[in-house]
């Protein structure tokens, strides 16, 4: 596997050769050309450079000027997505290494670590960035709004399994030893949203039909039907109203 930009990828096990280097650096400076020509052409000329690239992409997406997306082949869109002006999508598996790592199991996503899956009709907004190293599976008709944040896999400061005595690092670059890997994939659920400027950390799941204010942090499950909010984020009504529901 190639290293990301996130810094968190071992190296390969051997180096490339030239041949593969050489084509691997057209193909990305062809996205870089594209990546900032404006109006429609830009538009037409950034689909037509992603639909090569990206496990899948559906009909009448929408790149703005800016996005930028690590390993493609690892995503895919669906149609009538609109990923807006500088939009970060950050794809494919990571390898521990000899870095120690703890897996959050999330039973609401079936894909493989490494992927991002957004659906239909979702607009991801400017600013906002998608880390997929432990898998995002996003639904259908949903908005990450500005400058959100969506996180699967990061540093932790402790092992999870049982105290070593180890003061770990949150630098990608410390020794491997030093730092302390936690993965877990993230799913949110049809007709959702997350609002401006909100973080979502590894493991947690949006239900469907749940809405999530401005500036939350989702650490952990919301369920369906709900609106939360706040630092964690936590249920404060029931999006719809009826018997038995207060």
């Amino acid at each position: 596997m190639q290293p990301t930009e996130s810094g968190l990828a071992d190296k390969p096990a051997g180096p490339p050769s030239l041949s593969t280097l050489i084509r691997a650096q057209a193909s990305e400076l062809t996205t870089g050309f594209y990546r900032y020509v404006p109006g429609i052409l830009g538009q037409r000329l950034r689909y037509s450079d992603y639909r090569r690239k990206l496990k899948r992409l559906g009909r009448g997406v929408v790149f703005e000027e800016g996005v930028h997306i690590v390993n493609p082949n690892w995503v895919t869109i669906g149609d009538r997505c609109w990923i807006d002006k500088d939009v970060i999508l950050l794809a494919g598996p990571v390898t521990p290494g000899q870095r120690r790592s703890h897996v959050r199991e999330n039973p609401h996503y079936a894909g493989r670590p490494g992927e991002l899956k957004i659906g239909r009709g979702c607009h991801v907004a400017p600013f906002s960035l998608i880390q997929a190293h432990g898998g995002v599976e996003i639904g259908d008709y949903i908005t990450i709004a500005s400058g959100s944040k969506i996180y699967s896999l990061s540093h932790h400061y402790r092992n999870l399994e049982g105290d070593d005595g180890i003061v770990y690092k949150f630098s990608s670059r410390a020794p491997a030893s030093d730092q302390y890997l936690i993965a877990g994939a993230v799913s949110i659920a049809d007709n959702a949203a997350l609002g401006l400027n909100s973080v979502v950390l590894p493991g947690a799941t949006i239900g469907k039909n749940s809405w999530v204010g401005a500036n939350s942090l989702v650490m952990d499950d919301i369920p369906p039907d709900c609106i939360a909010s706040g630092t964690p984020a936590r249920v404060t009504k029931h999006r719809f109203q009826g018997p038995g529901k207060e």
